[in-house]
């Protein structure tokens, strides 16, 4: 059989929660669990068999595994990288490079790399990603129009904003005064914010969804004095329910807040913070990767594709994510992508064999295995190469 079982890699991230990825993938719980990666990217490679790695046999026989048109555009390598994550609290605000941005960032760096400096790319690839919910999803993505973010700003930070003068101009120049502020003057600043927050009547959580005071204070108790904490009155709010996504163009900010879900990318791990984090902040490197315009984000489009998958409709090249409802599947033409079990047994056949998917395991389909067909009993997921 040309189809084989694959083993991801856990990252146990500190805002990951405890409980999604031990229970989907059937092991104990020693901690929180951010991150499962299904993919052949050099900081996480998959295990095919749990004997050799997926880059490895991938980059031996391209041809025949990611064939010969992937080939030629992306090399002897799995354009995507393919995740589960599990959001207990706000991940750091962050953006991503394009593709030309990725491959200068990476080229003005190769010193710094060769000294073993932490630098701020991990290798040449732009990063767009989707995510789509398991269970319901709060994230926060793009700005505000500027007329709203004045508006919050003297709503929540009236005093600040005068003394500092954070008002002025455009929604770039808002962003830079914040973060340019002193660790006394961002002090200052977070104080007035959680005063007034905590003074306002609304509710922090609706539903299964953090509201905007509900994340602020998420964000204001894990990390204090990060003026990050901001985000959520100069950010959109996003909401997204079981079976719904969200398409993230490579420049725009945003963190994910709570919840569990798939999240489908390029294969790069190029991140540019701006907040909510312990880790650096390239101030000069993020703005101008960064897009400042205000955005109004809008949930993916949904639609079957020739063998009633649900597909997330993206403008990437290098990634399609599928969603497989309870039903049967019959593919009869070469595609190479990963399946994925989150509910039930999923049988995946090739010929007159077969192979047996149980509850989080994942399997990968080479090129070369069409024809095959999957019989699922109740939701998995794929992640492949477009057509």
């Amino acid at each position: 059989m040309d189809i084989h079982k694959i083993t991801g890699v856990i990252k146990d991230y500190p805002w990951g929660n405890d409980y999604f990825i031990p229970k989907l993938l059937g092991i104990p719980s020693n901690g929180p669990m951010g991150e499962y990666w299904m993919g052949a990217h050099p900081s996480g490679d998959a295990e095919i068999e749990g004997i050799v790695r997926l880059s490895r046999v991938i980059e031996e026989e391209a041809d025949k595994y990611i064939g010969p048109c992937a080939k030629e555009k992306f090399g002897s390598k799995l354009p995507f990288l393919f995740k589960v994550l599990a959001i207990n609290n706000p991940l750091s605000l962050q953006c991503h490079p394009n593709k030309r941005q990725a491959e200068e960032g990476w080229l003005k760096e190769e010193e710094a790399r060769k000294k073993g400096v932490a630098c701020n790319y991990q290798d040449d690839n732009e990063k767009a990603e989707v995510i789509e919910a398991i269970t319901p999803i709060t994230a926060m993505c793009g700005f505000l129009p500027l007329e709203r973010i004045n508006e919050n700003f003297n709503s929540f930070i009236p005093k600040s904003c005068k003394k500092f003068d954070l008002l002025k101009g455009s929604i770039k120049d808002m962003f830079l005064a914040l973060y340019r502020l002193g660790e006394d003057q961002r002090t200052e600043v977070l104080w007035e914010y959680k005063t007034n927050l905590i003074q306002k009547e609304d509710k922090v959580k609706d539903g299964d969804f953090l509201t905007y005071k509900g994340v602020a204070m998420e964000a204001l108790d894990e990390y204090p004095g990060d003026i990050g904490a901001l985000a959520p009155i100069f950010m959109n709010i996003v909401h997204l329910n079981p079976g719904e996504a969200l398409y993230l163009e490579p420049d725009t900010l945003h963190a994910y807040v709570y919840g569990n879900g798939v999240e489908l990318m390029s294969a790069s791990d190029n991140v540019l913070r701006g907040g909510l984090t312990h880790k650096k902040i390239d101030l000069a490197e993020l703005s101008s990767i960064m897009s400042f315009e205000p955005s109004i984000p809008s949930k993916t489009k949904m639609e079957k594709d020739a063998y009633g998958r649900i597909r997330a409709v993206t403008p990437s090249s290098a990634f399609s994510l599928l969603t497989c409802n309870k039903g049967f599947y019959s593919i009869d033409k070469p595609e190479t992508a990963i399946l994925l079990s989150v509910e039930g047994d999923v049988t995946v056949n090739q010929g007159k064999e077969k192979l047996l998917l149980k509850k989080g395991q994942a399997c990968f389909i080479p090129y070369c295995a069409a024809p095959y067909s999957i019989d699922v009993p109740a939701l998995a997921f794929m992640a492949k190469i477009p057509d």
